[in-house]
């Protein structure tokens, strides 16, 4: 069984045809794009890596020293795969935001002895059972080690989103870092995870018990089962398909991908956009009809009622109309079905209709079977409703 991450896991509930294409088919997209939200986060990453290996050396860099180190891990990635998804924000407006999760970071931990940093970026990995057939492979951005022995699974964020803590509570990456830690030390019983969301200078922290990681090894566990048993790989859009590096392929994507940019005369005369055109303008055609064709049923309903008629002639075709009553009970989500309910359950005849099938008391009733008092008790709960059906033939005159 092949090793899995919660990257790799994560792109399969969000896309499993996305996963197909990079994981099993191992397709190299045809033009390599990066979000600029997640290179402004990389580059941010690089300086906190810095910054602690730096300071396993006893070199504290002082903020000015962190700054500059991202400019230059800026300038030096910075190419044309970068992509600005959102074209309200700037290059500079993603740069200037990395600069105040660094500020902020640093001068809410400076000096950074909180506790003893055990690794940067360090790999993780383990088995989520006894045999080894569910490997996890995974990095913490930092793993520290507090005063009182207990150890730490950081995480950096620099969303421009803010979650609350319940969401914090039920995150899954971290918590499957706590489920491996133990794979290399073996004493990390007592676990903190721990979010920096640095754009808000704002810190989360959680924990697990053993009983939720059990639950979430097991849901793990179900869903590496589901991914190796999967042979219908669905294509899933969401705002994820802004970022995602294969809409060329895409069955649900690819054909918006080809005519995106071509120059109006051209996109005009697409195959697929003509046929598309098409469709909508007979569709609105069609529900004008329908409209038309509702009104004049009515209409038709109505004069059949007034004369008295089923069947009313035309030039060479004629309408049959047949007009019908039913009887009709409160629905489970109607007003006072709950005390239909009550009256019926309290006469002992409950099972007689079946959870209260309507069709089942009409036909109670009609029988007569039911007291007098119970009977009209109920009938306020009773509505008719009128309906008609309409069939078009041949008139008369056209069959002599």
């Amino acid at each position: 069984m092949s090793t899995y991450s919660y990257s790799k896991l994560s792109t399969f509930k969000s896309c499993p045809l996305k996963y197909k294409y990079q994981y099993i088919d191992l397709i190299k997209p045809e033009e390599k794009f990066e979000g600029i939200e997640a290179f402004m986060g990389k580059r941010v990453h690089e300086v906190l890596e810095k910054l602690y290996k730096d300071l396993r050396l006893r070199k504290l860099n002082t903020l000015e020293e962190c700054l500059d180190y991202y400019d230059v891990v800026w300038k030096k990635n910075w190419s044309d795969i970068v992509r600005i998804v959102n074209q309200n924000f700037t290059e500079e407006n993603y740069y200037n935001t990395g600069i105040d999760c660094i500020k902020n970071y640093y001068q809410r931990y400076c000096p950074f002895n909180q506790g003893v940093t055990l690794g940067t970026e360090m790999n993780l990995r383990g088995s989520l059972d006894s045999n080894s057939r569910y490997q996890i492979n995974g990095y913490i951005d930092r793993l520290d080690q507090v005063p009182d022995g207990a150890y730490e699974i950081h995480d950096y964020k620099t969303s421009a989103s803010l979650p609350d803590q319940v969401l914090i509570d039920e995150d899954q990456q971290l918590a499957l870092y706590h489920l491996i830690l133990p794979n290399k030390f073996n004493d990390a019983s007592n676990v903190e995870l721990v979010w920096h969301y640095l754009s808000f200078d704002k810190e989360f922290r959680s924990s697990r018990t053993n009983e939720q990681l059990e639950g979430l090894k097991n849901e793990l566990m179900e869903l590496i089962n589901k991914i190796e048993s999967t042979t219908e790989w669905e294509a899933i859009e969401s705002k994820l398909c802004d970022w995602c590096d294969y809409p060329d392929i895409c069955p649900k994507k690819k054909h918006f991908y080809k005519v995106q940019s071509l120059p109006a005369n051209e996109y005009l005369n697409d195959d697929g956009v003509q046929l598309v055109n098409k469709y909508v303008e007979l569709d609105i055609k069609k529900k004008e009809i329908e409209s038309e064709i509702s009104k004049l049923r009515e209409a038709v309903v109505a004069y059949a009622k007034l004369e008295n008629l089923q069947v009313i002639e035309g030039s060479d075709h004629a309408l049959k109309v047949k007009i019908s009553q039913a009887v009709k009970w409160p629905t489970k989500q109607e007003k006072y079905r709950e005390e239909l309910d009550k009256l019926i359950l309290s006469s002992g005849h409950w099972n007689e209709v079946s959870d209260l099938n309507g069709y089942k008391l009409t036909k109670v009733l009609s029988a007569g079977r039911w007291d007098k008092s119970l009977t009209e008790s109920l009938e306020k709960y009773k509505k008719i409703e009128e309906s008609a059906y309409i069939s078009l033939s041949k008139s008369n005159k056209e069959a002599d």
